[in-house]
């Protein structure tokens, strides 16, 4: 007989059966999203999960009721969930310069630390962004002019920053978006003592890749959901 999910079973699918329906798929789709969802706030017990659904394919997945923590505690700097306690970051600064492809290698590859880094996207209202590069515009022009009129030199960081507004200014009118977006990143360990080295080390491979992570104190209950797979985090 085949498997009841088709999420169950990594092997082919036997001939002469039915495939999977669309509402096994549905229902698997559903198990994994709420895996997702009880695997960082259980990070630990997920090896038990696992074993149960091998010998039980019935049992795979996450039962709703059972998606969120069964326990939780928020202190300044931390939030401790089920078998890990958390300690989530706001990434404040992005890298300033060119950077490759793969500059996120060093967080995302380079470390054996339990961490989940997430980045959030949302489009700007074309009017919204229309009218904030204008007025950018407006003051860069004024500036410059001030400069001029009082015999000052433009810095190279000023011209940058004019150029990065013009051209900025030119993909609107060309019809591109703008999107805004915010980038988080949760480290996990079983106590303080192991967080500690955690983070001392998760924030090591940030600085190699050039981002500038601040700890979001006084706010990991609500930050630690931005981390999860629900789309929050935009402000």
């Amino acid at each position: 007989m085949p498997p009841p999910c088709c999420c169950a079973s990594s092997r082919p699918w036997p001939s002469g059966s039915s495939p999977p329906t669309f509402r096994c798929r549905a229902r698997c789709a559903r198990g994994c999203s709420r895996a997702a969802i009880r695997d960082p706030y259980d990070p630990y017990g997920r090896t038990n999960r696992t074993r149960l659904a091998a010998v039980d394919p019935e049992r795979a997945g996450v039962d709703p009721a059972h998606a969120w923590p069964t326990a939780a505690d928020a202190s300044w700097g931390t939030y401790r969930t089920d078998s890990a306690l958390h300690a989530t970051y706001w990434v404040a600064g992005w890298p300033r310069i060119d950077v490759g492809a793969t500059f996120l290698a060093p967080l995302l590859m380079q470390t054996n630390v339990l961490r989940s880094v997430s980045v959030a996207m949302g489009p700007v209202a074309p009017s919204i962004a229309l009218r904030k590069v204008e007025a950018a515009r407006t003051t860069d022009i004024a500036d410059e002019q001030t400069r001029q009129r009082q015999g000052f030199v433009t810095t190279a960081r000023k011209r940058l920053q004019q150029e990065s507004t013009a051209r900025r200014e030119e993909e609107l009118a060309d019809g591109h978006a703008e999107f805004r977006f915010a980038g988080y990143v949760t480290v996990s360990a079983p106590d303080e003592d192991a967080l500690e080295r955690a983070c001392a080390e998760v924030e090591h491979a940030a600085q190699q890749a050039r981002l500038e992570l601040q700890r979001l104190y006084g706010e990991q209950e609500s930050a630690f959901t931005f981390t999860l797979p629900l789309g929050r985090g935009l402000r």
